[in-house]
């Protein structure tokens, strides 16, 4: 009995022990960062446990300094190192990289834009049964090679220019018994489908003349509303704007075929309540007024490269972008336009930063304290998505969702994400190798 005791208790403790040696190296492993940028000159010490190392693949002589606190990583140039995470410097139980990039710095944006997902035609959203004067199922548009998001731009060699107008033209042809030639965009390949209309039995409407001939397309203008840049970079002509993905109600992400941005005008301000949202109303015109291409739709944002004469602001100095490891909790402050084109400042305070080691939207969480804009708005609001955050005179962020049951708060995405999804800091391009309970909306 006494055997099976010690035993019994053997067992636990090397159960004990595998336990505490496997939270130990996950303890480790959770501190030490897979990733870090730093700015040339820059320093930042990773905390690493005893009994831990960290190793430069290519020997850089310098750029680690071991000392009681951790090792200090010391950047000698522009470019990536390779580093690795070792257990008694001899188990490699994680890769790291160390990008080091040059300072950059950004005009800093606030005017109101308007988002426009093509320059001509519309999109298809999705592609749907229609049901023929015999009650027999069809899909001419899907089975004649028409996928959703493609942009519809011609109908028999006319350029469309609405919903009303693409019906029009499909009846009248139909009528004739013609097939039906539709130009399509899809990326950047542009064809022509030939689809035969199906006529169907429509609702009862006023002045509904009955049956028409439908193709099974469900068609939406190419527009995304208004939004706000958030900085413009001098040299290189590239902006980025929003702070997170343009959606539309039945497609995600929206596609983009030849997008432009347009200066916008604020009309109106819808006041946001808890619950209820408010809204920036804008208007723009064509794309006779476009300012910039929209060459990507990410999470972080729309970006591409200005074109055009932006409206002025006060905010024409060039700031510095801070990295999301520099972004601290206290006040800050937000650009964005409340009447027709003026950008104007309102002070927020940051009230909570989320450690973020690798691109990720809602880094900072952020409260509304002017009076005047929370008189005016309540908060943040549509539209406002987009507005740049400025503390301590650098660009640290972008507002971009607004928390419906507190509308005085809302997140915002980290600045160094947007500029590293805009293509500004490419170590590709620095000699890379070497030691070079509330629910969110969209603002």
């Amino acid at each position: 009995m006494a055997g099976s005791n010690h035993r019994s208790i053997l067992r636990a403790l090397v159960l004990l022990i595998l336990i505490s040696s496997g939270l130990f190296l996950l303890t480790s492993l959770l501190s030490t960062p897979a990733y870090v940028r730093l700015f040339s000159g820059q320093e930042q010490l990773l905390q690493v446990l005893p009994l831990f190392t960290i190793r430069d693949i290519n020997g850089t002589d310098g750029f680690l300094i071991r000392n009681d606190a951790g090792v200090t990583v010391r950047p000698q140039s522009l470019g990536r190192v390779d580093l690795e995470l070792r257990f008694l410097d001899i188990i490699t139980l994680r890769q790291m990289v160390v990008e080091v990039v040059p300072q950059l710095y950004v005009r800093p944006g606030g005017q109101a834009i308007g988002i426009l997902l093509s320059t001509q035609g519309l999109i298809v959203s999705r592609t749907v049964p229609v049901v023929d004067v015999e009650g027999r199922e069809f899909y001419p548009a899907r089975d004649g090679g028409i996928l959703p998001g493609d942009i519809v731009e011609e109908i028999a060699g006319q350029p469309v220019r609405s919903v009303q107008h693409i019906a029009a033209l499909i009846d009248t042809m139909a009528q004739m018994g013609k097939e039906i030639p539709i130009t399509v965009r899809r990326g950047g390949n542009r064809f022509t489908v030939r689809l035969r209309a199906v006529l169907v039995r429509s609702a009862p409407e006023p002045g509904d003349e009955g049956p028409r001939y439908m193709l099974g397309m469900i068609l939406e203008e190419p527009t995304a509303g208004v939004g706000t840049l958030t900085f413009l970079h001098g040299s290189s002509g590239k902006y980025g704007a929003l702070g997170h993905l343009i959606t539309t109600p039945l497609t995600s992400p929206a596609p983009i075929s030849d997008g432009r941005i347009v200066r916008a005008q604020i009309s109106e301000i819808r006041r946001g309540y808890r619950g209820s949202p408010g809204e920036k109303k804008g208007t723009f015109r064509s794309e006779k007024d476009a300012i910039g291409t929209i060459e990507k739709n990410t999470k972080f944002g729309v970006f591409g490269r200005l074109t055009g004469g932006m409206p002025s602001s006060r905010w024409q100095k060039e700031v510095p972008v801070a990295l999301a490891t520099d972004v601290r909790v206290g006040p800050a402050e937000i650009l964005t336009v409340l009447d027709g084109e003026e950008v104007e400042s309102f002070a927020v305070e940051i009230m909570k930063v989320n450690p973020q080691n690798r691109p990720d939207d809602k880094g900072i969480v952020l409260r509304v304290i002017d009076e005047r804009l929370l008189n005016r708005t309540g908060g943040i609001i549509q539209g406002m998505s987009g507005s740049p955050i400025l503390q301590n005179g650098a660009l640290v962020g972008a507002v971009t969702h607004v928390f419906v049951n507190d509308p005085e708060r809302g997140f915002g995405v980290f600045a160094e994400w947007m500029l590293q999804e805009a293509g500004l800091w490419d170590t590709r391009q620095l000699g890379a190798g070497t030691a070079t309970d509330d629910i969110p909306m969209a603002a």
